[in-house]
């Protein structure tokens, strides 16, 4: 079965855009995963951002561990922390724009001068989801090319995510007794995911029960809110694909919906029940509700609150087709 590839560098050309919106589109109604070609980030800053994770993974757990993931989704998360107690680390830089540098002292120190060059690279990151975004509709012949993208905004609730991650390569196994692997089958919660990667080792799910591996893949929210058109798909890190004495380094960009958002499938769609990694979403959900389920249930008590005064509720926004 051959996986989806597709050159998206005539993405901005009018001549060009609905056949490319269809492709994008098919793969994701079929895989919920594609591979991007002709993609506008620039490789040398793709090459920076994994040169400075790489110094800052390798760096003593005595710099890293004192600054723990917040409900910014901000900070650090060393091997066996998480809810599956998986063999990573990730270092996670939410937020709106200028968030990083407002709150440095939740970052590592190592981070604290560098964030303008996070910022960047996640701006760029969320102009090319946005295009993604603006294919979907475009191929599903919604009334409104923007009818997903308006309501990704990237100065609103905690902005999207860039989570940076390293599978420690080891000199012997760790004892694995009540541990899991490198990370289990799951499927993202958000919109959509980009992800770099400069070595080989996630494995997709395919349609026909087999494996792969891919770059870019869709998230629950977008998928329950097509109605099932689009998909997202169960992957996964195991042993047996990044083995323990061999090191893995990705980054991934989370593309979500303001956290207003109230999630209604759209008409066309059939959603009778939708689970997100064990937890049942309704129709009615905000992405911010769901948000906050997932990173809680993963993260358990490593997903700080911050100590933040009340704040009056953002008004209701439903994007959806009536």
């Amino acid at each position: 079965m051959s996986f989806p590839i597709i050159d998206i560098s005539g993405i901005d050309d009018p001549a060009h855009q609905v056949s490319i919106a269809n492709e994008v589109t098919e793969a994701c109604k079929k895989w919920g995963f594609l591979l991007l070609r002709g993609h506008p980030i620039p490789t040398g800053e793709i090459d920076t951002m994994f040169d400075l994770g790489k110094s800052f993974f390798h760096l003593p757990e005595s710099e890293k561990a004192p600054y723990p993931i917040t409900s910014s989704s901000i900070g650090y998360v060393g091997s066996f922390q998480d809810r599956g107690k998986d063999d990573k680390m990730s270092m996670w830089f939410g937020g709106v724009p200028g968030t990083l540098e407002a709150e440095k002292p939740t970052l590592p120190p190592f981070w604290r001068e560098r964030t303008q060059q996070v910022e960047n690279f996640k701006h760029k990151c969320h102009d090319l989801v946005v295009k993604l975004l603006e294919c979907f509709a475009l191929s599903l012949n919604l009334p409104d090319r923007k009818f997903f993208s308006s309501a990704h905004r990237e100065d609103a609730g905690n902005g999207n995510a860039l989570r940076m991650l390293m599978y420690p390569g080891r000199t012997t196994p760790e004892d694995m007794s009540g541990r899991g692997s490198r990370m289990a089958p799951h499927t993202d919660s958000g919109s959509v995911t980009l992800l770099f990667q400069r070595a080989a080792g996630l494995e997709v799910m395919s349609p026909a029960g087999q494996w792969d591996c891919i770059l870019v893949n869709l998230g629950d929210a977008l998928s329950f809110w097509s109605g099932g058109l689009l998909k997202a798909t169960l992957h996964r890190v195991t042993f047996d694909g990044v083995p323990f004495d061999h090191e893995r380094q990705t980054m991934a960009y989370f593309g979500a919906a303001s956290p207003e958002t109230v999630l209604q499938p759209i008409v066309g769609g059939t959603v009778e029940e939708y689970v997100s990694n064990g937890l049942v979403l309704t129709p009615g959900v905000t992405v911010g509700e769901l948000s906050k389920m997932i990173m809680r249930d993963i993260y358990g008590a490593a997903f700080q609150e911050k100590d933040t005064k009340p704040q009056t509720a953002a008004p209701t926004a439903t994007a959806a087709v009536m």
